[in-house]
């Protein structure tokens, strides 16, 4: 008669503890010396291979030889590469993640103004091609949705200015950035210039505008800085999110724009505009933000500490 074995295998109590002693036993070919490596006094190591035993059918793992030493059973030795893949698994699995720049993959997903972009991104996109070859970036308009994708990892990091980010994010300043005006190389107002090259806000306030929107939160905001110094927004004046095509818009007109410096240098030479440092308008901190649960990403630290290496001052 046949006798068939016991479907009742009891592997709940096992656990990775277990699956590594047996790797030791079948490795050494002792329960002694696997107790010993594992810290298992001869008792505990005994019932503990009793109970793998079961667990596997009750199928002999270990012979005696006639030198009195024991060899693996064919069912040991096909237990082996099964162990070794399960204990690597394991350590996978609980090893802190990792980042290797010169073999990712990796697709980072940046949200940004065009002003973002031209004056942080650029610098940071040649380091990234540099370091990392196989790295790709995908740069997304920021919208009145920017922080929930943050949140919900459809987007890794953004840039931002130093407006107040919602509990759960992150912020790191990579520059300060002040404020300058332009105008058409041969505006008439350029005649106002005082020694240091700088003209009365009032009477910058008193032309034609452009004026720039800016993302603030879920929303986007007015950013008019010549509006404290005189004429408030209004008849003949053009608002646009476009921080560097607005330039652009002034071609031979009376108009001024007021916007951040490094996109003014950027552009005034194309657009043969004249830059006016405006330092009444203050300055503000350009910053990276992400949330919480990229907080430990390798790979947004990574993304982080370049853009710092590359603009941050």
């Amino acid at each position: 008669m046949i006798m068939q074995k016991s479907n009742d295998r009891a592997t709940g109590h096992l656990d990775l503890r277990s699956l590594r002693f047996l790797a030791q036993v079948l490795s050494l070919r002792s329960v002694t010396r696997a107790g010993e490596v594992m810290g298992l006094s001869q008792p505990a190591a005994s019932r503990l291979l009793a109970q793998l035993r079961r667990a596997l059918g009750d199928d002999p793992l270990l012979v005696r030889t006639q030198g009195g030493g024991y060899v693996r059973t064919a069912r040991a030795e096909a237990l082996m590469p099964q162990l070794a893949e399960a204990i690597a698994a394991e350590d996978r699995l609980f090893q802190p993640p990792g980042f290797e720049p010169s073999c990712s993959e990796r697709i980072l997903r940046i949200a940004t103004t065009d002003y973002g972009a031209a004056v942080a991104i650029r610098e940071f996109a040649r380091l990234v091609a540099c370091e990392a070859p196989g790295v790709s970036l995908e740069l997304r308009v920021w919208e009145s949705e920017t922080l929930v994708e943050l949140e919900e990892g459809r987007l890794d990091f953004a840039l931002y200015t130093d407006e107040a980010v919602p509990q759960g994010f992150h912020h790191e300043t990579l520059f300060t950035e002040r404020f300058a005006c332009v105008v058409r190389r041969d505006h008439p107002v350029l005649a106002y210039r005082d020694a240091d090259g700088h003209i009365a806000p009032s009477r910058l306030a008193e032309l034609p505008r452009v004026v720039l929107l800016y993302p603030e939160g879920r929303a986007t905001a007015i950013d008019d800085p010549l509006a404290s110094h005189g004429r408030a927004r209004g008849p003949g004046d053009t608002i646009t999110p476009y921080f560097l095509s607005s330039p652009l818009l002034i071609g031979q007109s009376e108009r001024v724009l007021c916007l951040p410096r490094r996109a003014a240098e950027l552009i005034a030479p194309l657009a043969d505009l004249a830059v006016i440092d405006f330092p009444q308008a203050g300055e503000i901190h350009y910053c990276v933000i992400w949330h919480e649960r990229a907080a430990r990403d390798p790979a947004i630290a990574w993304s982080i500490e370049c853009l710092q290496r590359t603009v941050g001052y």
